[in-house]
């Protein structure tokens, strides 16, 4: 055979090859956070990656699709549901969230998400000094996002709340005077306080709101093949210990820790309006629990 004809046969060759592993290549549409000052998604998204990468040898090669824009929790999370725009979506579980979406049954914040402590403006953290059951908190309205499972778990236990669609907004309210608090995830705090968004709030020194709500990755309710790989990818994170490698390596974690080992908060417990069918599937040692010796509420 002619240099120039195997020339030409290994570029044919090389080419049909790229093109066949291009087209193998699984790509993942994500979310971004809802406004720039949302830093809550380099977790989440560090954890994606790190379970997508356990699992390449597998189930092959993949790539994470940035959005152009960013969008609401509800919005995403729609999006997910419908098959289109967004693959993967992460937050809190409900009823309703594992009914349209497949539920990845492994809490990614191991319980924190629903550990909340309230954000209150600088000049209001005293309204929580005798604030000891969910009957004398309810006498003060807290903020919360439309559409998030959050606010049918304070309802449900008679706690007033006001809501938004933009994230940014719900810190704004706090600010204005139109509510009291704004219950947030001991994790999550941290970055929202040293932002712009935190401007003029504090948290309270006196307690905290505990509940049973895991965040999930949730995907398309017939994209079985990345549930059970995202499934896998994050067992097997676990069982190597890289999972809480990354947990415990988390500035915003150590001090949701050490927050919540502060013995001076008083612990309200409040109930869910639903039992989560995922719970069944999740393995105790997933669980971070709280301190024995946190101090529990009156009803």
């Amino acid at each position: 055979m002619a240099p120039q004809r195997l020339t030409v046969l290994l570029l044919v060759l090389i080419l049909c090859w790229a093109g066949t592993l291009q087209a193998q290549t699984l790509g993942i549409r994500y979310q971004l956070g809802e406004s720039t000052n949302d830093a809550r998604y380099s977790y989440f998204l560090t954890i994606l990656n790190m379970a997508l990468e356990a699992t390449r040898h597998d189930y092959g090669p993949y790539q994470l699709i940035r959005p152009e824009t960013g969008t609401s929790q509800q919005r995403a999370f729609e999006l997910v549901s419908s098959g289109q725009g967004l693959d993967i979506f992460w937050g809190m579980s409900s009823i309703r969230r594992e009914h349209l979406a497949h539920a990845v049954p492994f809490p990614l914040m191991r319980g924190l998400l629903a550990v909340r402590v309230p954000l209150v403006p600088k000049n209001k953290t005293q309204i929580f000094n005798d604030i000891d059951s969910v009957k004398a908190l309810s006498a003060l309205t807290a903020v919360q996002g439309a559409g998030w499972p959050d606010t049918r778990i304070l309802r449900h236990n008679g706690l007033p709340v006001l809501t938004s669609s933009r994230y940014e907004s719900l810190f704004d309210m706090l600010r204005r005077g139109r509510a009291d608090y704004f219950p947030r995830s001991v994790m999550e705090v941290w970055d929202e306080l040293n932002s712009p968004l935190g401007q003029d709030l504090s948290i309270s020194s006196k307690l905290l709101l505990v509940y049973k709500g895991p965040i999930y990755f949730f995907v398309h309710k017939e994209n079985h093949a990345l549930a059970e790989r995202l499934q896998v990818g994050l067992e097997r994170l676990w069982r190597s210990g890289r999972f809480n490698s990354l947990f415990f390596s988390r500035p915003e974690i150590r001090k949701a820790l050490a927050l919540i080992n502060n013995r001076g908060y008083q612990v309200i417990r409040l109930s869910a309006p639903w039992r989560l069918p995922s719970l069944d599937k999740v393995q105790d040692a997933y669980w971070l629990p709280l301190p024995a010796q946190a101090r529990e509420q009156r009803r």
